[in-house]
């Protein structure tokens, strides 16, 4: 009778175990999870360090720009109240009233046998304004009242076509106590004094009538 002995028995035992040890597979599985990790956590690291280097590239150049940045915008304001006082001028200009017209109109209107001793005038009021205007003067003919009238006539009529609500009234209207020569012949003469309202711009509420308390 043949007798066989295995005396590998015991390392085929062990590679068998070793094959299925399910702690040592367990093992494996976990260390390849923390590698897996590791590389995980080092590629974020990487990346936060290139975000840091990023931020600070961008606040060093914001620091760089911010003077630039607060000069411009005090460049900006200076402009920009330039600009609001240059369109205030401009409306000023626009709005504002001119004697020259007047007078020219005045003077296109007055007949030679009046003569102009002195004018004086007042403009009030902003959006609306207001002129009185007095207009002293000498006047001389047959009848030098009634040619003092015509003029006071003549200048309201003139003005009403312009302005609004025109008034032209006389503040004094005398006989004169001396002769003036016209046409060659002594003429008698009065002196008067004429006041003139007018209104000139857009504010509708300045043309309302006042009622009478």
């Amino acid at each position: 009778m043949a007798l066989r002995l295995n005396l590998y028995h015991e390392v085929i035992k062990a590679k068998a175990l070793k094959r299925r040890d399910p702690l040592k597979i367990s093992i494996y599985v976990l260390s390849a999870i923390a590698a897996m990790c590791t590389c995980w956590y080092l590629l974020q690291v990487v990346k936060m360090h290139g975000l840091t280097e990023d931020l600070k590239r961008v606040k060093g150049e914001f620091d760089k720009l911010e003077p630039i940045a607060k000069a411009a915008k005090k460049r900006e304001d200076e402009l920009t109240n330039q600009g609001k006082l240059s369109t205030q001028l401009e409306k000023r200009m626009e709005s504002r009233f001119y004697w020259a017209p007047v007078l020219a109109e005045i003077m296109q209107i007055v007949p030679r046998e009046v003569q102009i001793t002195r004018m004086g005038g007042d403009v009030t009021g902003d959006t609306m304004r207001r002129c009185m205007l007095t207009i002293d003067g000498l006047s001389a003919g047959p009848d030098p009242r009634r040619v003092a009238e015509e003029l006071r006539t003549a200048i309201a009529d003139k003005f009403s076509t312009k302005y609004k609500n025109v008034t032209s009234t006389f503040k004094m209207l005398e006989d004169g106590t001396e002769m003036v020569m016209l046409d060659g012949k002594q003429m008698a003469t009065a002196t008067f004094a004429i006041n003139v309202q007018l209104y000139s711009g857009d504010d509708k509420a300045a043309l309302q009538p006042r009622r009478k308390k």
